[in-house]
């Protein structure tokens, strides 16, 4: 079968190419807040709107992305190897990121910020509007799904823009605005961390209570029970981690409940038994060169690639030649910028399903994964995990390790997944979590919540920023210029340790 070598010279590449123009795009939606909330079916397009903030290039694929090329496991093309960076969180795997949104590849808080609130807003007009709705089948529904996303954004920010809970629950957390916002609304600071987190808690089990959606593409009452489990884990607080992450997975943890092997190396694009909640995109959905596997994915194989794993970029040119010229299979380019250095890939056996890592072109370079995939060829056309069970198999397992053994769960797991059972001790356990999860979006997360520095040893990191000590401030993104500039309620010394002037 001749395979067809995907260029990037789409119209709609426009909307991801490095241009500040497109990042303020004008709203089409002129309908007012009676019409939408005049019956629970035209609510239901508000919803919509909402959970359209948690797949939004601007904050799922960058603080996707940014979480892993922060550690040490990922890393960005230094655009010197064929394959330019396109400024795409560059500047996040060399810690420039600052406050203003001017250059914006340096200031992406502006973005992640400005949309998850956005997310926020969407979930406080609907639980403002539908409470005083008559009741009506999917009002219930409906509310749940509004605190769930509120909950579910408010961790997002938190986790980004907020020390690690356990330093200090009464420090800065973020704003917590829990009413619609407009031209009126006052001036709010930041609340605790504590606060924070007890409105997550609040939310997420609202939304695990009234949620009655079985479509996975939604909230549902077990992928509320995972958030929790997650926030909880956060939190330091193992027992209500551990209660929520068994009934995330119906308390089953005997690997049946997991994707099987095969699925798990065709490459992350379709739901399975295992995904609880996912984003759905499609072709008309999709995020094209600014989706998660743009980033991540060239093609599953390079038939001439030596021993070594190593290709020959040239080969690809020959793609639309002869069948005999099929060098690489499935080729499509994305920004193919994200790689993987070398000891983290032979840390997994060949028997482990989760080694995605078929070749690289330059040994300076990393590796490419083939985790991330597109469904037909067609750029982020690939639905992305919000919520795994595998998840809450690592949960729980680190839970049961710190009041005695997690082996049994971290077995189930491994076992699934082809790779050798090891002890349950935390260190097996958290570096499980780097196996298990990379690519989702948790690297960063774990060096705060875990208290570990960032230690960059691998000869592939070529940013000056190698090391970090734990806690280091530098592990959070700088609260926005524009809001310290025009929040009448923050002063300079709310700004995040790292950028205070």
């Amino acid at each position: 079968m001749k395979k067809i070598l995907y260029i990037a010279v789409i119209a709609l590449a426009g909307l991801c190419s490095c241009s500040k123009e497109v990042l303020n795009p004008i709203p089409s939606n002129a309908v007012s807040d009676e019409q939408i909330f005049s019956t629970i079916e035209s609510a239901q397009t508000a919803l919509n709107g909402g959970i359209k903030w948690i797949g939004y290039y601007l904050t799922n694929t960058l603080q996707v992305v940014m979480s892993e090329v922060m550690g040490e496991d990922a890393l960005m093309t230094n655009g010197n190897y064929g394959i330019d960076t396109y400024n795409w969180n560059l500047y996040s795997y060399t810690y420039s990121q600052v406050p203003e949104d001017e250059p914006w590849w340096f200031g992406y808080s502006n973005y992640i910020w400005e949309y998850d609130y956005k997310g926020v807003d969407a979930a406080n007009n609907i639980i403002a509007y539908v409470t005083d709705m008559p009741e009506a089948t999917g009002k219930e529904n409906l509310l749940g799904q509004a605190y769930a996303l509120r909950g579910f954004m408010f961790l997002r920010l938190c986790r980004l823009f907020a020390p690690t809970y356990t330093i200090n629950p009464e420090g800065p957390g973020i704003i917590l605005r829990t009413q619609p916002a407009d031209a009126a609304s006052e001036d709010i600071g930041r609340s605790s961390l504590k606060d924070c987190y007890d409105r997550i808690i609040k939310d997420l089990d609202y939304g695990r209570q009234h949620c009655s959606d079985a479509n996975a593409a939604y909230f549902t009452p077990r992928s509320c029970a995972l958030f929790m489990a997650r926030a909880y884990l956060d939190m330091a607080d193992y027992a209500n981690a551990k209660k929520y992450a068994e009934e995330a997975a119906s308390n089953t943890f005997d690997g049946s409940n997991l994707m099987s092997q095969d699925e798990y190396q065709a490459g992350f694009m379709d739901p399975n038994v295992e995904w609880l909640m996912y984003y759905n995109f499609n072709q008309t959905t999709s995020n094209y060169y600014c989706s998660i596997p743009s980033f991540y994915y060239l093609a599953k194989t390079a038939v001439s690639a030596d021993a070594t794993g190593k290709a020959n970029p040239a080969d690809i040119e020959y793609l639309d030649g002869p069948e005999e010229a099929k060098y690489f299979e499935e080729p499509l380019y994305g920004y193919s910028s994200v790689r993987w250095t070398k000891r983290f890939r032979e840390s997994f056996e060949e028997s482990d399903c989760r080694k995605l890592f078929p070749f690289y072109f330059y040994a300076e370079d990393g590796w490419f994964t083939s985790k991330f995939s597109h469904r037909d060829l067609y750029i982020g056309d690939a639905d992305f995990p919000l919520a795994r069970i595998a998840e809450a198999y690592l949960i729980k397992a680190e839970c049961e390790a710190h009041g005695g053994d997690g082996k049994a769960v971290l077995n189930a797991l491994q076992i699934a997944r082809g790779a050798t059972p090891t002890d349950g001790s935390l260190e097996n356990i958290y570096y499980e979590r780097r196996k298990e999860l990379y690519g989702e979006g948790f690297r960063l997360y774990d060096i705060k919540r875990l208290h570990q520095p960032l230690e960059r040893k691998d000869p592939e990191h070529w940013a000056s920023v190698k090391n970090l000590p734990a806690d280091s401030p530098r592990f959070m993104l700088p609260i926005p210029q524009n809001e310290m500039l025009y929040n009448k309620a923050l002063k300079p010394s709310d700004q995040n340790e790292y950028w205070r002037k």
